[in-house]
């Protein structure tokens, strides 16, 4: 009896599973159809159409990967510029402090008198040594990017000097007479001003006033 039943099922699924594939066939006949009956001019127009818009796509996708490739590259640069900064001028304070060394020794040098070191080997010697020392200080400052800059018979900038004082003088006004203290840049930065002196050219002679 079971496969009686059996057999009755198997049939009926058979059966309506070629109903479904006539269905089948017969939509696909009617697409088919339709397709026939669209007129050539309009599937061409159509594919023009996708063609453009894709076109379009692919140019905008590209503007936009050209945009994002310069932006990576602005970053990276102004990052290298900031690493190249921090190198530069991470010693800034160390450097400053150094300076004062550098000024003892050029103050004691000029706090000796011309003829000293002919009086003495020794303290020809000692100076001798003063100046071997303090050219290694310029030398590991030049290594570091830290250098001066002469001022003398330069023209006053208010960007490099601090003027200590004003005199009269033979040079032209505005120019610097002399040079108190020298000033250091550390790469393209000022570290610190010179300290100077500048000229306000040749004193104006008084007029006798007669009396009458």
């Amino acid at each position: 009896m079971n496969n009686d039943i059996d057999k009755k099922t198997e049939y009926a699924e058979k059966q309506k599973n070629e109903a479904q594939n006539i269905e089948i066939k017969e939509n696909q006949k009617k697409v088919n159809q339709a397709s026939k009956n669209i007129p050539k001019k309009k599937n061409a127009d159509l594919d023009k159409k996708n063609i453009e818009d894709l076109k379009l796509k692919l140019q905008e996708n590209e503007d936009r990967v050209l945009r994002t490739l310069a932006e990576n590259e602005n970053l990276r640069k102004r990052h290298s510029r900031e690493l190249d900064d921090t190198r530069k001028y991470a010693s800034k304070n160390f450097a400053l402090s150094l300076l004062t060394v550098v000024d003892n020794f050029q103050r004691a040098m000029q706090s000796l008198p011309k003829d000293t070191s002919e009086e003495s080997d020794v303290l020809k010697n000692l100076i001798t040594g003063i100046k071997a020392i303090e050219k290694e200080l310029y030398g590991i400052f030049e290594k570091n990017g830290i250098t001066s800059f002469s001022s003398l018979n330069q023209k006053f900038d208010p960007e490099l000097h601090q003027a200590v004082s004003q005199i009269n003088n033979e040079i032209k006004e505005g120019l610097i007479v002399e040079e108190l203290q020298k000033g250091f840049k550390i790469g393209e930065r000022l570290l610190r001003p010179a300290m100077v002196v500048v000229s306000k050219g040749p004193e104006k002679k008084k007029e006798n006033v007669q009396k009458g």
